[in-house]
C-alpha cells in the first residue's frame, strides 16, 4: 500500500481506533502540507514566556523568522516587552552573530524602561543547525548586566524532538528559579497558561492536607514574587508541556513533581485525583486525613452532584444538536468528547492532529461508545480551499472546529482556560447551555477577540 492511501485526513472513530496513526499523531501530520485555518493560533512561545513579569525578550533571527511572533506580540499587546535582533547571511555564515548579541543586549539594557529584571534570548533553527554553545557568552552578559539571562529557542524544526518549542520555553521560564534559603506549603502549577482560583476545588484539596497557595506566574505581581516559586513543596503538571520543566526542578531543586493532567471524564478524574491524593499524603509535612478508598469518592460527592445537574440541564438544552469538539480547546479533546458522550451529548466530530498517549485509553473507549464519531486532522492537505458550504455540526467546541464545520454556534472556550476537576468540566457544560441559549455567535469576531495569529 501506498503512503498515500495509507494517511488520510479523516476517519471514523471505529475504524480509526484499529490504527490511529493514519490521522494523528507525528508520520500522518508529516506526509503532507500542513495546512493552518484562519481559525488557528493562540499561545505561542513569546505569550509564554512572557508570564514571566518584568522579563525582555530578545529574539535573534533572520527577519522573517521572527515576523509571525512580532505580528502576535502586536496583536496581544505585548510589543513593548520584545525585542528583535535580524541577522543576516554573512553574520549567520561568519559567526559575527554571536558578538552582535552582547552589543544587542547592552543597547536594550541602557534603553528600555523600565530596565528589565530579567531577560530571555531567543534563538532560531539556524542556531540548532551551527550548534553554537551560549554557555560563556550568557555568564558574561549577566555578569556585566547584574540581571539573571536564559536561553530559549524558537525552532519549529524541534516539533518532532524531546524538546519541541512549547516544552523548551517552559523549560527555560523555570531556569530562573534558584535553590532557596527556605522552604514553604507552595504548590507550584507547571503547563497551565491560566491558573485556577486559590479556593477552587484543587485549591480546597491542597488546602485540606495543609499545602498551598497555587503558585503560578500570573499570580506573581513582580520578578522578586516569581523567584519566591523556588521556595515550593510541590509541583502539579496539569499539562504536558510543563513535564520537562517538572523534571528539571525536581532534579535542580528539589521540588518533587507530579503529573495530573487535566480531565473532563468523570472515572478519569477521579483516577487523577486518587493519584494526585497519594501523591500529597507522601509530601513531608501532609497533615490532612487520609482520602484513600471511598472517603475520596465521599469527598468529591458534592462536585459530582453539581457536574451531574449540569449535565442533566444540557441534555434538555442541546437535545440532539450535532457537537464538534477540537485540541483548541483542551489537550484531551478524546477525554471530552467521551465525558460529552456519556453526558448524552450527540458528539459527532472531533478535530486534532495529534494523539499523545495518556488520549490513546479515551480513543479506545469512545470507540465502543460511539464508533461513528468522525476524527478529522484540521492541518491535513485536504482541508485547504473554502469553508464548508452547509453546516457539519450546529455546535462547535473550539475555534478549529467552528471554522472546518461552519457551526452556526461556536463555544468560546480556548485551552488556556483552568478547567481542571468536576469543577472544569461542569464549566465546559455551563458554558455550552449559556452559549446555546445566546444563540448564534460570530466567529471571525471570537477569533479576532481572543487574539488569535496564524
Amino acid at each position: 500500500m501506498m503512503a498515500e492511501d495509507f494517511y488520510t485526513d479523516e476517519l471514523p472513530i471505529a475504524e480509526l481506533a484499529l490504527n490511529p496513526e493514519r490521522v494523528v499523531g507525528q508520520e500522518a501530520s508529516q506526509f503532507t502540507l500542513h495546512y493552518c485555518s484562519p481559525a488557528h493560533g493562540g499561545w505561542g512561545v513569546v505569550k509564554v514566556a512572557l508570564l514571566v513579569p518584568e522579563v525582555y525578550l530578545l529574539f535573534v533571527c533572520p527577519a522573517a523568522c521572527g515576523r509571525h511572533g512580532a505580528i502576535a506580540a502586536i496583536e496581544q499587546g505585548y510589543r513593548k516587552r520584545i525585542g528583535y535582533l535580524c541577522i543576516s547571511d554573512n553574520e549567520i555564515v561568519l559567526g559575527d552573530y554571536e558578538a552582535e548579541i552582547e552589543k544587542a543586549v547592552r543597547d536594550l539594557m541602557a534603553r528600555v524602561k523600565p530596565r528589565p529584571r530579567a531577560l530571555m534570548i531567543f534563538v532560531s533553527c539556524i542556531d540548532d543547525l551551527l550548534g553554537t554553545d551560549h554557555t560563556v557568552a550568557l555568564a558574561r552578559m549577566e555578569a556585566e548586566h547584574g540581571v539573571p539571562i536564559k536561553l530559549a529557542r524558537m525552532n519549529p524544526i524541534s516539533m518532532a524532538g524531546k524538546l519541541p518549542p512549547g516544552i523548551r520555553v517552559q523549560k527555560s521560564m523555570y531556569e530562573f528559579l534558584e535553590k532557596p534559603a527556605k522552604k514553604d506549603r507552595g504548590i507550584i502549577l507547571l503547563g497551565s497558561y491560566r491558573p485556577p482560583s486559590q479556593t477552587s476545588e484543587l485549591g480546597k484539596l491542597l488546602d485540606r492536607y495543609g499545602f498551598g497557595p497555587i503558585r503560578h506566574p500570573e499570580y506573581c505581581a513582580d520578578f522578586e514574587a516569581f523567584k519566591e516559586m523556588s521556595q515550593s513543596a510541590a509541583a502539579i503538571v496539569v499539562r504536558p508541556e510543563g513535564g520537562v520543566a517538572g523534571e528539571d526542578l525536581s532534579g535542580r531543586l528539589g521540588i518533587p513533581a507530579i503529573r495530573s493532567f487535566i480531565a473532563y471524564e468523570r472515572e478519569t478524574i477521579m483516577e487523577r485525583y486518587r493519584h494526585l491524593i497519594a501523591f500529597l499524603e507522601d509530601l513531608d509535612g501532609s497533615v490532612g486525613a487520609s482520602l484513600q478508598g471511598e472517603k475520596a469518592e465521599a469527598y468529591f460527592r458534592l462536585s459530582r452532584e453539581r457536574m451531574e445537574e449540569q449535565e442533566r440541564e444540557a441534555r434538555a438544552v442541546l437535545g440532539d444538536a450535532r457537537v464538534a469538539v477540537d485540541s483548541t480547546v483542551s489537550i484531551a479533546p478524546f477525554n471530552l468528547a467521551l465525558a460529552l458522550v456519556k453526558s448524552g451529548i450527540n458528539v459527532n466530530r472531533i478535530y486534532t492532529s495529534q494523539l499523545p498517549k495518556f488520549e490513546r485509553p479515551s480513543l479506545l473507549e469512545l470507540a465502543k461508545y460511539k464508533g461513528d464519531i468522525l476524527v478529522s486532522n484540521p492541518t491535513h492537505v485536504r482541508k485547504y480551499g473554502p469553508r464548508s458550504a452547509r453546516a457539519l455540526a450546529e455546535i462547535a467546541v473550539g475555534f478549529e472546529a467552528g471554522y472546518a464545520t461552519a457551526a452556526p454556534l461556536t463555544v468560546p472556550l480556548a485551552f488556556d482556560e483552568q478547567m481542571y476537576g468536576f469543577e472544569g468540566y461542569t464549566r465546559v457544560l455551563e458554558t455550552l447551555v449559556r452559549c446555546v441559549r445566546e444563540g448564534a455567535s460570530d466567529l471571525r469576531q471570537q477569533v479576532q477577540s481572543y487574539g488569535l495569529v496564524v
